[in-house]
C-alpha cells in the first residue's frame, strides 16, 4: 500500500477534512440539480486522500470532519460515490477491527455460501486480532459473532465455525511433535474408509495453535503421501461442513497461498470478476499482509495482481485498488 513516508509532510487531519469537501462539492450545485448526488465529486481527489492514510489518520480525518461539518464521513462517501468504489472506499474508511465485524455481519445473510468469510476473519488473524474484532461485532450489531454463527448454521458446520471463532490459539512457534504425529494420526482415522468422526477433527483445528496444526498436517503429508485437503475430498457429507473443513485447513496451512489461489484466483476468473471478493482481500490486507498474497498471487498465475486488476475493472474502483497495491 501507498502510504506517507517520514520524508513525505503528512496534511493535518483538517486540511484533509477540508480537502475532502471540497473534492465533495466539485460542481456540485450543478450536478446536484441536473444529474444527481454525487455527479459532481472529484473521485480522484478522494482516492489521493484516504488510500495514502494509514488506518490511524483515516480515523482521525473521519473524526475532524465530522466536528468541522456536523456530518459523518461515511455517510458523506456514501452518498457521493457509488457501486464497486463506493463499496470499497466505505469499507476502507472504517477501521481494521469494524471492517471486519462489518463484512461478518454481511456474510451471515448467506452464511452457507460465505462461511469462507468467517473462516478467513477466524483464522487469518491472531487471537487478539479475532478478540478485537468480536468486540467491535458486539457495539455494532448488539450481539455476539457466536450468536449469529449459532443462528444461522446448523449440524457439524455450526460445530466448526463455532468453534472457529470462540477460539483463543496460543499464538507461539513452539510445537510438540509427539502430540503433531498423534493427531495426524487421528486425523487419518476420521477420514479413512471415507467416515468422518466430526468432533475429534473440529476439535483438532478448532483448539490448536497455527503453528502445531502446520505440523499434524505435515506429518500427515509425510505418512500418508497426500494432504489432509486431498484426503477429505473422498470423505462424504451432504452438506458444506467438508468444503468448510477444507478452507479452514487451507487458510491455517498457508494465508498467503490460500487467498492468491482459492480466492483472489477464483475472484478474477475470465468468466467474470467477483468484486465484492477481489474488494475484502485488497482492503482487508492492505495495511498487514498483502505483499506476501500478492507474491503468492505471481507465483501461481505467472502474472502481477496489479495486471489483474488493470485487466478486470475500470475506472474510480480500479484506480483505488491499484492505489491500495501501491501502485
Amino acid at each position: 500500500m501507498a502510504i506517507n513516508t517520514v520524508s513525505q509532510v503528512v496534511p493535518s487531519p483538517a486540511e484533509d477534512a477540508a480537502a475532502l469537501l471540497k473534492a465533495f462539492q466539485v460542481n456540485n450545485d450543478l450536478c446536484q440539480l441536473f444529474c444527481g448526488p454525487g455527479w459532481g465529486t472529484d473521485e480522484q481527489a478522494v482516492i489521493a486522500i484516504l488510500a495514502r492514510r494509514d488506518a490511524t489518520q483515516r480515523k482521525q480525518i473521519s473524526l475532524t470532519y465530522e466536528q468541522m461539518y456536523n456530518e459523518g464521513l461515511l455517510q458523506r462517501l456514501q452518498s457521493e460515490l457509488s457501486g464497486d468504489f463506493e463499496r470499497a472506499m466505505c469499507q476502507w474508511i472504517l477501521g481494521p477491527d469494524e471492517r471486519q465485524a462489518v463484512i461478518a455481519n454481511a456474510a451471515m445473510k448467506c452464511i452457507q455460501e460465505e462461511y469462507p468469510v468467517i473462516i478467513e476473519i477466524a483464522c487469518a488473524n491472531s487471537s487478539e486480532e479475532l478478540i478485537a474484532v468480536k468486540k467491535a461485532y458486539h457495539v455494532l450489531y448488539k450481539c455476539s459473532l457466536e450468536e449469529d454463527v449459532a443462528a444461522g448454521t446448523t449440524g457439524n458446520l455450526r460445530s466448526l465455525l463455532l468453534a472457529l471463532v470462540s477460539t483463543y490459539r496460543y499464538d507461539g512457534n513452539d510445537v510438540n511433535m509427539g502430540l503433531a504425529k498423534s493427531e495426524a494420526k487421528i486425523v487419518h482415522e476420521a477420514v479413512r474408509n471415507g467416515t468422518l468422526d466430526h468432533q475429534e477433527l473440529v476439535r483438532i483445528v478448532g483448539t490448536r495453535s497455527k503453528a502445531q496444526l502446520k505440523a499434524t498436517f505435515s506429518c500427515f503429508k509425510d505418512e500418508h503421501s497426500r494432504s489432509i485437503t486431498k484426503a477429505l475430498l473422498h470423505a462424504s457429507d451432504p452438506t458444506c461442513y467438508l468444503r468448510a473443513l477444507r478452507t479452514t485447513v487451507r487458510c491455517i496451512a498457508d494465508e498467503n497461498k490460500y487467498f492468491a489461489k482459492q480466492v483472489l484466483r477464483n475472484a478474477t476468473r475470465e468468466a467474470g470478476t467477483d468484486e465484492d471478493t477481489l474488494t475484502r482481500v485488497v482492503v482487508m490486507h492492505a495495511e498487514k499482509d498483502l505483499k506476501g498474497i500478492c507474491g503468492a498471487f505471481q507465483k501461481r498465475t505467472s502474472v502481477t495482481l496489479e495486471q489483474v486488476i488493470a485487466k478486470e475493472t475500470s475506472g474510480d474502483y480500479r484506480s483505488f485498488l491499484m492505489a491500495l497495491l501501491g501502485s
